[in-house]
């Protein structure tokens, strides 16, 4: 097998076939006897150049997103968080006997009669004698607090964002409908205006054949 010099992989000389079917070499002859380790580097710095021009050149085609969505479809594939949802969204626990949720199971657990007052001692008492501190339980409202208000804060940002997004479609759909109305205006305009020029001469046409063809 005929082995290819480096300015032929290079593309920089071309062989080329003679009349009497012995190869020769175009503009190359002068430099084919040179060793290709003497172009080495000038094939390295070719093959990077050529690299980085393949990508500088290539784009990243991506899909254009569609012109309109369905705003009823975006609305409904949100859903509504529950409590229970935000407590594990913000790693807090709902129940348990360091929760507020034993308070209140304790406040549905005596009667309705007692006087609020009497409530409360009785609770407390209650806590005391479960071995349950009042100060984790006021830091489990404290948190539940927290993560409600951010809870909250996030999901009303949010919300705004999809609602501004609707009210600037809205605004560009009716920018949209005003350019159809003035162009449909346009047109109209336009269309009796070219209707008059062809009535015009086809009742002039007409009037010059009525004539030529008149009796009198």
């Amino acid at each position: 097998m005929e082995r290819k010099t480096l300015l032929e992989k290079l593309g920089l000389i071309e062989k080329i076939e003679s009349e009497d079917g012995k190869a020769k070499m175009d503009a190359g002859d002068a430099v084919q006897s040179l060793d290709d380790t003497a172009f080495k580097d000038v094939y390295l710095s070719k093959e990077v150049e050529v690299k980085e021009r393949i990508e500088e050149n290539t784009t990243v085609e991506t899909k254009a997103p569609d012109a309109f969505e369905d705003p009823v479809l975006i609305v409904r594939s949100k859903k509504l968080m529950e409590i229970d949802g935000v407590y594990r969204k913000y790693n807090i626990n709902s129940e348990g006997i360091n929760s507020l949720s034993i308070v209140e199971s304790f406040q549905k657990a005596l009667p309705d009669y007692l006087p609020a007052d009497v409530k409360r001692q009785s609770i407390l008492n209650i806590i005391a004698s479960s071995n349950v501190r009042i100060e984790n339980l006021l830091k489990d409202g404290e948190d539940k607090l927290k993560s409600l208000n951010d809870f909250s804060g996030s999901f009303t940002g949010d919300s705004d964002k999809v609602i501004a997004g609707f009210q600037d479609e809205i605004k560009k759909l009716k920018e949209k409908i005003d350019k159809f109305e003035e162009a449909i205006a346009g047109m109209e305009k336009l269309q009796n205006e070219q209707n008059y020029v062809i009535k015009y001469e086809m009742d002039k046409i007409n009037n010059i054949l009525k004539f030529i063809n008149s009796e009198e």
